[in-house]
Parts: C-alpha cells; sequence; structure tokens
C-alpha cells in the first residue's frame, strides 16, 4: 500500500505568545499596593487614587486583551479589573478583592514569567 502525502496551500505562521510590557504589569499591581497601604495606614491615601488606578489598569487591560484576543487569561484580568472599578466607584467592600483576582489571573497565565531567551528557544 502506498502512501502519498500532499503539500499544504496554506502555510500557517507560528502563534506568538502573549507578552506584557512592563509597564501593564506595574499598573495592574499599584491598587492592589493601595489597598494594602490604606490596611497598614488608614490615613495616609487619597480617596480617589485607588478608583483611577484601577481604572489605568482595566484600560491597559483591555487594550493588551484586544491586542490578543485568544488569550483567555487575559480575558479574565481585563473582566476582573472593569468589575473592580465598577464596584470601586459604588464603594463596595469586595473592589479590593477583584483587584487581586486580576492580578492572580496575570500570574496564572504566565505575565509574571520572565521571557525566554533566544538561545534557549533553539536549544529547548
Amino acid at each position: 500500500m502506498a502512501v502519498t502525502a500532499l503539500p499544504r496551500t496554506r502555510a500557517r505562521s507560528p502563534l506568538r505568545a502573549a507578552t506584557l510590557a512592563p509597564g501593564v504589569l506595574a499598573l495592574t499591581l499599584i491598587a492592589p499596593a493601595l489597598d494594602l497601604l490604606a490596611i497598614v495606614q488608614p490615613g495616609v491615601l487619597v480617596p480617589g487614587f485607588g478608583v483611577v488606578a484601577t481604572a489605568l489598569a482595566a484600560a491597559a487591560l483591555a487594550l493588551a486583551w484586544a491586542r490578543y484576543p485568544r488569550t483567555s487569561w487575559l480575558a479574565a484580568a481585563s473582566l476582573a479589573a472593569c468589575a473592580g472599578l465598577g464596584l470601586r466607584l459604588v464603594d463596595a467592600d469586595v473592589a479590593h478583592v477583584l483587584s487581586l483576582l486580576a492580578v492572580v489571573a496575570l500570574g496564572i497565565g504566565g505575565a509574571f514569567a520572565s521571557p525566554p531567551r533566544a538561545a534557549e528557544a533553539w536549544l529547548g
């Protein structure tokens, strides 16, 4: 029995890994840091600064998700950040938990991992 292989007519482009800029990662960490500072030193913070930090993080994550629409962990992180922003605007108590949930979603997706080097990509 003879088997022949037909050539593919379409060449597939390799998938790119979703990488986030360090600035986006820093923006997502500002709101939980402010929440922690509010627990430790309640009188130090300006009241609206947490809302602004959460709005910037939600916008940055939504733009990153628009760039890589097939990444479910970016979708989860941007959804948690947007929900946290909405709950911060109505001054709900669980808004701080959603800021942490956005950071956890980024961590599960591998956003905090170091990028692979070119030599390691060739070897491994």
